[in-house]
């Protein structure tokens, strides 16, 4: 007593601001008096009014996460406060009452003070006391008698402990409270306890509640999925399924719930450990009551025991997969630019092909357009809506062409992808698989290619089973296949199984008439793409030129030209000094080295431009003769360095030099 009384005559002194001993009060309860006294509390304080209860209401429904969690948790205890003469009191984060329980004697007599349900006991509104100053600081306090502000709670010792959110705020406060006689240390020990079970408990709830969300959307989803999905227990038996699933794997029963994925794909097409360790596309057919599924399935660990199964049909992954390497045909017959009767022969040739589901075998020069023919007649076939995917078999070394055809297993030789790799008759069923260069094709490989040809079926390197496809083979070739099955390098059979409708397109130079047409076309085509690039057309000479000359490189070698003259002409005329060195200089030596490339009797073009102006011998020459001069300019003399730039060798530059009497000493510095 003697004690708490010092501590009154202090509290009293402190609110007259009059001098008194400040180690007769705790310091934390000092600091508390200050902010009190800052907050304009007084002994003598009106506490403010007891909100209704409906207001009370609507702050738990407010704070439903916590009072969900809190009330229940602290009622709770109520069995084991009777009788102990303590009541347990629980705020929100303002200082309002939410809950006194306990020793109903206690709890009367403390409502005798005013501390009752919807109260406030903020140390803002009633200065310090064991339920608002912990709100203040945060931390677990006991205020003991006089320690308290607010004078009619000198009668009660207070334990109290911040309850916090597991956001990190302060969600209330909970506190016992007792005859301050009756006040043990344990008492702050057992309140901060209480405190953190409820956050425990709380965190635990907003952790369910999330899993529950999760959970509800993962249904969602897996419900809505356009794949089958399966959820697999460890016994690898089904344990969820979305509606998908069983339509594609042909189940009689709706709910697969129960079943073996054994049983459900059969036992030959994957084995347990494939399943456990997982796999990725892996190609499946299911025959079940005269239907066939052919599937691509998935598998992979989910939660501790558990594997996730997704699948689809087969040839929506081929289209999936064909859309992202950009195997797709996109041009048609009318991207075909010539009038001439030689491709206009051939494009009727190759519309009668595309009627019909037989092999294509497109033969012709490098350059004339073999996989535009092949897209033309893949668009349009009974085919078009299914895949395109095109394979250079000159392109591949021999090691990787099998693979890459027919695909392979995980493990199946070094630097195999883990779970394999479907190959490119699998991503092409349903559609077409276009094989250029198929004269390159090693002798081995053609053997399996035939068999795929005749079973319609290919069977991953590595793998023992069979895969069905649906595939139609265009070929092409550069290459006289007759020779090469003549040394034995070609196949017979397979020839005469790929060669079913052969159709021949012609060289450049078997259309000259085309060449305008063509070189206008990659004009228009090169001058919209590249707009900063003005070029407003070919000059007399320059159509003269490209109707001269022979294209050793067909239609390829054109457009590469033109491109390169939308870039030097800028915004003028393309004309001779466009043009690459060595294409002026055969059509200037042609007539003196009979070359074979060369047709002597072509008609020079006449100028769209200027009907009156043609094509003359000496107007290529002076052209020539002023690249050379520019070019040994440029490279101050050096003969040897103006000739790579020219594309041209030493031997020809000298003389050509010597032809047009040019002094190359002149363009050196020293």
């Amino acid at each position: 007593m003697e004690k708490q009384q010092k501590i009154l005559e202090a509290k009293h002194a402190f609110q007259r601001n009059e001098p008194f001993d400040p180690r007769v009060v705790r310091p934390v309860i000092l600091e508390s008096w200050e902010r009190s006294k800052a907050f304009g509390v007084t002994m003598d304080t009106t506490p403010p009014r007891i909100i209704s209860a409906d207001e009370l209401r609507e702050r738990c429904c407010a704070r439903k996460d916590y009072c969900e969690v809190a009330l229940p948790f602290v009622e709770n205890l109520k069995e084991f406060a009777a009788g102990s003469g303590f009541v347990m009191v629980v705020t929100d984060e303002d200082g309002y009452i939410l809950q006194i329980t306990g020793d109903e004697d206690v709890r009367n007599l403390v409502a005798e003070g005013g501390m009752v349900v919807g109260c406030n006991r903020s140390e803002r509104r009633m200065g310090t006391n064991g339920l608002g100053t912990p709100l203040e600081t945060g931390k677990p306090i006991q205020v003991f008698s006089e320690e308290h502000y607010f004078g009619p709670s000198r009668k009660w010792g207070c334990s109290g402990a911040p309850v916090f959110s597991p956001n990190g705020k302060i969600a209330g406060v909970f506190c016992l409270i007792s005859a301050y006689e009756k006040v043990l240390s344990q008492n702050l020990a057992f309140a901060v306890s209480v405190a953190e079970n409820i956050l425990r408990q709380m965190k635990m709830k907003e952790a369910y509640n999330e899993l529950s969300r999760t959970q509800r959307n993962l249904n969602v989803i897996i419900e809505a999925w356009p794949f089958g999905i399966l959820l697999l227990n460890q016994k690898l038996k089904v344990i969820q399924a979305n509606p998908r699933a069983a339509k594609l794997l042909l189940a009689e029963n709706d709910d697969l719930t129960g079943m073996s994925f054994q049983q459900l794909i059969g036992p030959k097409n994957l084995r347990d450990v494939d399943i456990r360790l997982g796999v990725t596309d892996r190609q499946i057919s299911i025959e079940r009551s005269g239907l066939t599924s052919n599937l691509s399935f998935s598998i992979q660990k989910a939660a501790e025991g558990t594997y996730m199964v997704s699948f689809e049909p087969a040839e929506t992954l081929h289209k999936k997969v064909n859309r992202i390497i950009g195997s797709e045909a996109r041009f048609t017959f009318s991207d075909i630019i010539g009038s001439s009767s030689a491709i206009q022969s051939t494009i009727e040739l190759a519309r009668v092909a595309a009627e019909n589901n037989a092999s294509v075998m497109l033969c012709g020069e490098s350059g004339t357009g073999k996989e535009l023919f092949a897209q033309a007649i893949h668009n349009a076939s009974r085919r078009r809506k299914g895949p395109f995917v095109a394979i250079n078999c000159g392109a591949l070394p021999k090691s990787l062409i099998e693979s890459e055809l027919f695909g392979y297993e995980g493990g199946s030789f070094t630097g195999a992808k883990r779970d394999g790799r479907a190959g490119k008759f699998e991503l092409a069923s349903g559609g077409t698989i276009f094989l250029d260069e198929i004269g390159d094709m090693p002798f081995d490989v053609q053997v399996n290619l035939l068999r795929v040809l005749q079973t319609q079926e290919v069977s991953r390197i590595g793998s023992s089973t069979t895969i069905k496809v649906d595939v139609r083979v265009i070929s092409a070739t550069n290459q006289n296949l007759s020779e090469a099955l003549s040394r034995n390098e070609f196949r017979r059979d397979l020839y005469y199984r790929l060669n079913v409708f052969e159709v021949h397109i012609p060289p450049l130079r078997d259309r000259k008439e085309d060449v305008s047409l063509l070189a206008d076309y990659f004009f228009q085509k090169y001058t919209s793409e590249l707009p900063e690039y003005k070029a407003t057309g070919f000059s007399a000479e320059a159509y003269g030129i490209l109707q001269r000359y022979n294209w050793p490189g067909n239609v390829r070698e054109l457009e590469n030209v033109v491109e390169r003259g939308v870039y030097l002409a800028k915004s003028k005329l393309i004309g001779p000094e466009c043009f690459p060195q060595q294409i002026l200089s055969s059509i200037l030596n042609h007539h003196e080295n009979s070359d074979s490339r060369w047709d002597s009797s072509a008609p020079v073009l006449v100028s769209r431009d200027n009907l009156n102006q043609t094509l003359s011998d000496h107007s290529i020459r002076e052209n020539e003769r002023r690249q050379i001069i520019n070019t040994l300019s440029l490279c101050e003399g050096n003969v040897t360095k103006a000739a790579s730039i020219l594309g041209i060798n030493r031997r020809t530059i000298y003389r050509k030099i010597q032809l047009y009497k040019i002094d190359f000493v002149s363009f050196r510095n020293d």
